[in-house]
């Protein structure tokens, strides 16, 4: 059977991004938020391995609990780290973004605990056999085990007792909703392990009935889904500096609309950046049907509206461009200053997190590790890479009043600010003649700009590069 795993974070995202990748490598992994959980986890499933969070405030003194419990003192803990502090890793710590280290760790300390494996006696393509086919013939011929799946959008699996279906895990979700979703998958494989399994159940009713529910409800999803994005498309708000007017239900949508008000403002936060389907529906805690209904809703009000895939990645500038804004670049260190020269893009708090976004997008671009977007501003969004050494730092800067005691630390230095949208602030244009900044509106430069387009954001850079330029 598969190597168990318990991992231990209270931070949500850390955890459920490391989830997914070991479930990818084969493992079967359970979660805690913290020290407290964690026991109550390894005594119902019993783990091979636990990886806790370092940071004593996202998963406690795990090693320390599990050593005072005596029937748990035999399994190894080890602990993640987001990066190397000091000359090295310590021997019980693994850098959370190394995979394949992580995985070769487990190997290593569970060989001697783990069972024997077990025979896969059926295994097939969901191609030739649907996935609610195997389900139906396991439950008729009452079998028990673990029915792991491989498909395009992630890995999961589907645990039987006695042909009852006990458990589902895909992706960052668990019970129906992963069962839901798996049934909906159309490629990929699949591997029955015959065996025991936790006798803990978050799938609960008649086994029959669940699969036909499953199969209704994954019918209508995928109707909706083919008329929100039927290219793959991405999800963002079109107005960030209304959002919560734009959130209001539209006076057309009617007595039958489904848009829960808990369901529009957790959109609010997701959409602040473009979103996939499949990570909104992995990231809100709503039924898939109610999310894809309530999308349907805000695209048909215009409150969201959708980007193609194709427009999601693109470069900075042509190859043969790129001489010429590095040769742009180096006239804009300031007298006094070190390089890199900065460049400081100007808009309100809410468009902030959608320009970090975009600046992931641009492939030209290297930027900060910290992506967080409540983080106090002004910060880095990005160092424009344009060879031979010539880099050109990107700055955020909100032009909301509150922060102007930051922009002193920020201005100095800087060739241009690039404001953006209606970002108006008489203080801010106060600041950059007092320190003779030069204050450019981005529609000046490029027209109207779409701070959700990358390939827009590219030109926008271009263009302040070639403006700041010719004012040094």
């Amino acid at each position: 059977m598969s190597r168990r795993v318990l991992l231990v974070d209270s931070d949500v995202d850390a955890l459920g991004a490391l989830a997914s990748a070991l479930r990818s490598m084969g493992l079967v992994v359970e979660n805690a938020a913290d020290a407290a959980s964690a026991v109550e986890q390894a005594y119902q499933n019993r783990p091979d391995v636990v990886l806790a969070a370092r940071d004593a405030q996202r998963g406690g003194d795990v090693r320390e609990v599990f050593q005072q419990k005596g029937d748990l003192t035999d399994i190894p803990v080890l602990f993640l780290v987001d990066k190397v502090v000091g000359a090295e890793l310590g021997s019980d710590e693994l850098l959370r973004v190394d995979i394949d280290q992580i995985v070769s760790r487990i190997t290593e300390l569970s060989r001697r605990v783990s069972r024997p494996p077990l025979p896969q006696d059926i295994r097939g393509d969901l191609e030739q056999v649907p996935l609610v086919d195997m389900l139906q013939l396991l439950t008729m011929n009452r079998r028990t085990g673990i029915l792991g799946v491989t498909a395009a959008r992630g890995s999961g699996e589907v645990r039987l007792s006695e042909g009852q279906i006990m458990d589902a895990v895909f992706r960052r979700l668990t019970g129906e909703r992963a069962l839901y979703r798996l049934l909906g998958e159309r490629r990929g494989r699949f591997a029955f392990a015959p065996g025991e399994v936790p006798a803990s159940r978050r799938i609960q009713g008649n086994t029959s009935m669940l699969l036909m529910e499953a199969m209704r409800q994954v019918d209508e999803a995928t109707q909706r889904r083919s008329k929100l994005a039927p290219e793959g498309e991405v999800f963002v708000l079109e107005d960030q500096a209304n959002l919560l007017e734009l959130l209001e239900v539209p006076p057309s949508a009617g007595p039958g609309s489904v848009m829960p008000s808990s369901l529009r403002n957790e959109l609010s936060k997701l959409l602040r950046v473009p979103r996939s389907l499949d990570e909104l529906l992995d990231e809100l805690n709503a039924p898939d049907l109610d999310i894809l209904d309530t999308l349907l809703e805000l695209k048909k009000s215009g409150t969201i509206k959708t980007i193609p895939l194709a427009t999601l990645t693109t470069p900075l500038a042509a190859p043969e461009q790129i001489p010429v804004l590095r040769s742009l670049a180096t006239r804009l260190v300031r007298p006094g200053f070190k390089p890199p020269p900065r460049l400081s893009i100007a808009t309100t708090p809410q468009r902030l997190p959608v320009l970090a976004h975009s600046f992931r997008r641009i492939t030209d671009i290297i930027v900060p590790p910290d992506t967080t977007t409540n983080a106090s501003l002004p910060r880095p969004l990005g160092t424009l890479r344009l060879g031979e050494g010539v880099e050109v730092a990107v700055i955020g800067l909100p032009t909301d009043d509150a922060f102007a005691p930051a922009w002193a630390l920020s201005l100095p230095g800087t060739a241009a600010v690039i404001r953006v949208g209606d970002a108006e602030s008489v203080a801010l244009e106060a600041h950059c003649e007092a320190v003779e900044v030069m204050l450019i509106d981005a529609e000046n430069l490029i027209g109207a700009f779409d701070p959700t387009v990358p390939a827009e954001l590219a030109a926008l850079l271009r263009a302040a590069l070639e403006a700041a330029a010719g004012a040094a």
